[in-house]
């Protein structure tokens, strides 16, 4: 087709010298980053397929409605586009509120994009792109307003502002071959990484992945925002206790109520059943003594605690970075002038829509437990959304079964294959009129 023959000009532009090999990260994170930004090598892993070559994509984003377009933009494979949206499914009472929050980008409705992308093949770290804050005393954690017209790409750029990137972490950035996002790299003489497609595998979003400092038989809703102490017993003042009917459902039943309470610093257990909740100084025992206790200390900062959400559908995929230095010029291929990617198409589809059929599905595989609330249907209630979670994690204390990933990931794709809504697809729509050179 007319892609093919497009895809192949590109390939003709891109000589053997571009096609660098794939970086080595078994080095450390500086010297690692020295090989890309030197162009040296570009991150993508021959043995999951990558060739380093140029290929085409069919990439999401979950947008306002009057911001269109991928250049300096997020965005994912379908199951790294699920995931992210699933993440925020606990922020949607919270953004409603209070839209300037962080980790809200705007209010009201929303999009999905998807967009068919050519790309060069010769990825590179994953950075992230935000609208720059403004405004207040305080615009990188309290601003006023975030102007969706101008969006930022760059590593660790949580809070971009008219002085730069900056991040919730104080200390010093280091370069990193394989941080959450994957190999992590300023190049501070090439700008490599604000000139190539970005694309990372976040930990969070991969089956498996015990990224709280517990052990994954631990259960899911200890994962994110614990840390077991090994062999030693933590101490405190106990302010409630909660018991389960095995180890697991204890598990289960400590981790969320101590998630839910800001004031709990952890939690302790003699019997692998009662667990006694911890609040104020707590401490270890001096000696460990393995066998005698389980217990683990809780984050006490909102945000870490808020990270139970964070992976919740364990789907995997993948996130990608598209910058505005590196898109071709329109109807250029790719190569022209260093050009890393060029967008072919795109339609938009009411995410209203798209997200309601993959929840009709989830709420009919767990009605068992949504018909417990007082709303069944409230989408934005504690009830609600803790029946989801449970759904999508499963929770041994309340008997919940993980849902089948088939029920989540069909009838999301299944809104884009379609637009008739009788066969489970969604209309086309098109966006608000978008402002700005990032349109």
């Amino acid at each position: 087709g007319a892609s093919g023959l497009a895809l192949l000009a590109s390939v003709g532009r891109l000589g053997a010298a571009d096609i660098l090999p794939p970086c080595d990260v078994s080095k450390t994170g500086d010297d690692v980053c020295a090989d890309f930004c030197e162009r040296r090598c570009s991150f993508y892993n021959r043995t999951a397929g990558d060739k380093g070559r140029p290929q085409t994509l069919t990439l999401y984003r979950l947008t306002p409605m009057n911001v269109t377009g991928l250049r300096n933009k997020n965005s994912g494979d379908p199951l790294g586009d699920i995931g992210y949206w699933l993440t925020k499914k606990n922020t949607t009472a919270m953004c409603d509120r209070d839209p300037q929050a962080f980790g809200c980008l705007g209010n009201g409705p929303k999009l999905y994009g998807k967009f068919t992308v050519e790309v060069d093949g010769q990825f590179g770290p994953y950075t992230q792109c935000n609208p720059i804050q403004l405004g207040g005393d305080d615009p990188i954690f309290e601003p006023v307003w975030k102007d969706e017209r101008n969006f930022v790409c760059g590593v660790d750029c949580l809070f971009p502002t008219d002085t730069g990137c900056h991040s919730p972490d104080p200390s010093p950035f280091k370069n990193e071959s394989d941080g959450d996002f994957g190999a992590q790299c300023r190049c501070n003489r090439t700008v490599r990484e604000l000139h190539s497609v970005g694309r990372a595998m976040p930990g969070f979003l991969q089956e498996g992945d015990a990224a709280g400092g517990v052990p994954e038989e631990w259960g899911p809703q200890c994962q994110n925002g614990y840390t077991q102490l090994d062999g030693r017993c933590l101490h405190g003042r106990v302010y409630q206790t909660v018991t389960g009917w095995s180890l697991d459902s204890g598990l289960a039943l400590a981790c969320d109520t101590c998630r839910s309470d800001p004031a709990c610093a952890g939690w302790t257990t003699y019997d692998n059943r009662t667990f006694s909740l911890l609040k104020g100084w707590v401490r270890p025992s001096w000696r460990r003594k393995p066998g005698l206790c389980l217990s683990a200390w809780a984050a006490t900062n909102p945000w870490d605690k808020m990270k139970s959400w964070f992976g919740v559908g364990r789907l995997g995929g993948h996130w990608y970075t598209t910058p505005a230095r590196g898109e071709c010029p329109p109807g250029k291929p790719l190569g022209t002038n260093g050009c890393t990617w060029r967008e072919i198409s795109s339609v938009y589809k009411n995410a209203s829509c798209v997200d309601g059929r993959v929840d009709a599905s989830v709420e009919a595989a767990s009605a068992s437990c949504f018909n417990r609330c007082p709303l069944p249907l409230n989408r934005t209630s504690n009830c609600y959304l803790e029946c989801y979670r449970d759904s999508l994690m499963g929770n041994a204390a309340t008997n919940t079964s993980r849902v089948p990933r088939d029920r989540i990931v069909q009838p999301w794709l299944g809104a884009f294959t379609e637009s008739d809504p009788s066969r489970g697809g969604c209309p086309e729509v098109t966006p608000d009129q978008c402002d700005g050179e990032q349109c």
